[in-house]
C-alpha cells in the first residue's frame, strides 16, 4: 500500500488545495516532508474566524511561499488590522503578479486602498469591501482586469468613481453594492467593454428616496443587467445594446422611462412601482421570457403582454420568494382589469405560465382564468401555492381551475 507521503509534490499540492489554507499549513506538523509541501500551495484563501494571529499567519505565508506562481490572494477578515499590514500584503501580491485578489473586510471602519494596488497592471480579478478610494493616480491602468466587485466601498466624490472606472479598458463584469446614504450622488458607470452589471443599493426598512442619488449607465456591450435598488431617485441608461437580459427591482424610480430603455430585451424580471399614467415608448418585440412581481407589478401585465408578440414564458411571483419583501407593495393595485383585446402573444406564442406563491385572491383567479381562456398554445400552467393556503383550500382551487375552459387543448395544469 502506498503511503500518502510517498506521492509527488505536485499531487500533494493538489490535495492541499482541496482544504482551507489554515488546515493545509497545519500539515507541516506531520513530518519534515510536509513542512515544505505547503509552501508550494499557489494560493492564499484565508478568513480570520477563530484565529487570534491572522496578521502573523498571512505575513508568514506570503514570506515563505515558494510556489512558482501565486494564483490568488483571498482575505476575508472580521477583525481590524493596521493599514500598514494591508500595504505589506498587497505589495507582495503585486510583486508576485497575483492575478486574483480579494480584500473583504467585515468591519465598521474603512481603510485606504493600498496604493501599490494601483500599479498592478496584470490583475484580472479584484474584489473589495470596506475600503476607501480617494485619489486614483493618473498613471493607473488595470489593462488586464476583467472582473471587479465594489462592495460597500467609500468613494470620496462622483469624480473618483468616474476616474477609477476609466482605468479598466477590458472590464467585463462589475458588481456594485452600496448601503445607505453614501457620499457619491451620481454613480456613473461608463465602461464600453462591460458585459455584466449587478447593482445593489439598499437601506434597512422603508426610506424616502434620495432624489439626487442615482446611477448613470453607459455600457453599449452590456448583455446582463441586475438591479435591486431601494434608495436611488433616478437611473439613466445611455447607449444600451439592442439585446439585453435584465432583472430590475426598484422602489422609487420612474418605471416608465426605465422600461423604455429595455424594449429590446429578450428576458425581463420586473419588480417596479405601478404605472403613473404615462407609458414607455416602443414594443418589446424581442421579449421571450417575462418574470413579474404580482405584489406591485401586476399593473404592468396587460401593457407588456400587449407589446410582446413573441413572448413564450410568463412567470408571476411574490418577491418574498427571493429572500426579501417587495418594497413597492404599499402601492399594489387591488383590481386587475381584463384587457379590451387579446394580446397577440396569447394567440400565437405563449407556451408556459408559472405562478409562484399563489394566494387565491379574486384578482389572481381572474388573471389565471383569462390566460387559460385566451392562451391558444399554452402547454403548461404551473401553480405553486403560498404556505398560507390550507390543504382544503388547495383542493378547492385545483378543482375550480380544472373545470375552467381552456383555449389550448394541450394545456396541462400542475399544482404544488
Amino acid at each position: 500500500m502506498v503511503n500518502i507521503s510517498d506521492l509527488s509534490n505536485d499531487l500533494l499540492v493538489k490535495i492541499l488545495l482541496l482544504i482551507p489554507t489554515k488546515v493545509a499549513v497545519s500539515t507541516s506538523l506531520l513530518s519534515k516532508r510536509w513542512g515544505s509541501v505547503w509552501k508550494l500551495i499557489p494560493k492564499l484563501d484565508y478568513d480570520d474566524t477563530y484565529s487570534a494571529s491572522a496578521s502573523e499567519f498571512i505575513g508568514k505565508f506570503l514570506q515563505l511561499n515558494n510556489a512558482p506562481v501565486l494564483e490568488s490572494l483571498h482575505l476575508r477578515l472580521k477583525r481590524d488590522y493596521a493599514p500598514e499590514d494591508f500595504e505589506t500584503w498587497v505589495n507582495v501580491a503585486v510583486t508576485r503578479k497575483v492575478p486574483d485578489i480579494e480584500l473583504v473586510r467585515y468591519c465598521i471602519h474603512f481603510i485606504p486602498l493600498p496604493m501599490s494596488l494601483y500599479t498592478h497592471e496584470t490583475l484580472v480579478v479584484l474584489r473589495l469591501m470596506k475600503v476607501t478610494i480617494d485619489d486614483v493616480p493618473s498613471t493607473t491602468c488595470f489593462r488586464s482586469l476583467k472582473t471587479l466587485s465594489l462592495l460597500d466601498v467609500f468613494f470620496t466624490s462622483d469624480k473618483t468613481v468616474e476616474r477609477l472606472l476609466s482605468c479598466f479598458p477590458i472590464l467585463e463584469t462589475l458588481v456594485v453594492d452600496r448601503w445607505g446614504g453614501a457620499n457619491v450622488k451620481t454613480f456613473a458607470i461608463c465602461v464600453p467593454s462591460l458585459q455584466s452589471l449587478k447593482i445593489r443599493y439598499r437601506v434597512g426598512g422603508y426610506h424616502d428616496p434620495k432624489n439626487d442619488h442615482g446611477f448613470v449607465i453607459n455600457a453599449p456591450s452590456l448583455k446582463y443587467l441586475d438591479i435591486v435598488d431601494h434608495f436611488s431617485g433616478f437611473y439613466s441608461l445611455v447607449n444600451m445594446p439592442k439585446q439585453l437580459d435584465a432583472e430590475i427591482h426598484l422602489r422609487h424610480i420612474d418605471s416608465e422611462k426605465l422600461l423604455g430603455c429595455l424594449t429590446s430585451s429578450k428576458k425581463l424580471s420586473l419588480c417596479l412601482k405601478p404605472q403613473m399614467g404615462s407609458y414607455p415608448e416602443g414594443d418589446f418585440d424581442q421579449l421571450v421570457s417575462l418574470d413579474l412581481c404580482v405584489m406591485c407589478s401586476l399593473d404592468w401585465l396587460n401593457l407588456i403582454l400587449s407589446r410582446s408578440p413573441k413572448l413564450r414564458a410568463l412567470r408571476l411571483y411574490q418577491s418574498r420568494e427571493r429572500g426579501g419583501s417587495c418594497r413597492n407593495s404599499r402601492n399594489v393595485r387591488t383590481k386587475w382589469e381584463q384587457p379590451s383585446s387579446v394580446p397577440e402573444c396569447l394567440l400565437v406564442s405563449l407556451k408556459t405560465v408559472e405562478w409562484i406563491l399563489y394566494k387565491g385572491t379574486q384578482e389572481e383567479k381572474d388573471v389565471v382564468k383569462y390566460l387559460l381562456e385566451n392562451g391558444n398554445f399554452i402547454k403548461t400552467m404551473s401553480i405553486k401555492f403560498s404556505s398560507v393556503i390550507t390543504l382544503e383550500e388547495r383542493n378547492k382551487i385545483q378543482l375550480e381551475f380544472e373545470s375552467m375552459p381552456r383555449s389550448s387543448r394541450r394545456c396541462q395544469l400542475s399544482f404544488t
